[in-house]
């Protein structure tokens, strides 16, 4: 099913829809070029040197072949129909208590922020979790993630923060919590 909306702002058409199989290398190509652009300054350099979209390509299509997964994957494509951003959510990876489910990642290329496709992605991915029989909704940020006013501002509290290590140092990670599933916007 697809969803397909006008954005005001650029007079675009905007679509989103369930990602197959065939879209692992778009989506591999947006998680690469966002991790980098995105993380720089906050994960080490020498580790987002090594991300290629090739090696993500290869566990995108693991991820999308699995049938027995309740993850949703949903990519968001411009007007010239190639994949600018993607969304997965599912079950809750860890444990947040009152949460039920998740977004584990929701990431859009540069070029396309603040054009309403990181909104749209994350609203018909909860709504797809709500239609799941999920009541309730968490998302883990990198604290120093500029990101984190995003969820704010779609009405998120702060529920839970933790230290984790990853790529050879410790990070601050925050989660934002909708004790109901976001309506639709």
């Amino acid at each position: 099913m697809k969803l397909v909306c006008v954005n005001d702002k650029a007079a675009k058409i905007l679509t989103i829809r369930a990602a197959e199989i065939e879209d692992a290398a778009g989506i591999a190509n947006a998680h690469a070029k966002t991790w980098r652009a995105n993380y720089a300054g906050i994960i080490p350099h020498a580790y987002l040197s090594r991300i290629t979209a090739q090696n993500w390509a290869i566990s995108w299509t693991r991820m999308l072949e699995r049938t027995d997964n309740d993850l949703i994957v949903l990519v968001s494509e411009n007007d010239g129909g190639e994949i600018v951003g993607f969304v997965s959510g599912g079950p809750v990876r860890s444990v947040i208590p009152g949460h039920e489910a998740d977004i584990s990642s929701l990431y859009i290329l540069s070029g396309f922020q603040q054009s309403g496709h990181c909104r749209r992605l994350f609203m018909t991915a909860s709504n797809r979790l709500a239609k799941r029989g999920h009541e309730s909704l968490a998302v883990w940020v990198l604290k120093e993630n500029a990101v984190t006013g995003f969820y704010k501002h779609l009405g998120g509290t702060l529920v839970s923060s933790r230290t984790i290590h990853y790529a050879g140092t410790d990070l601050d990670e925050v989660a934002y919590g909708w004790a109901g599933i976001p309506p639709s916007c």
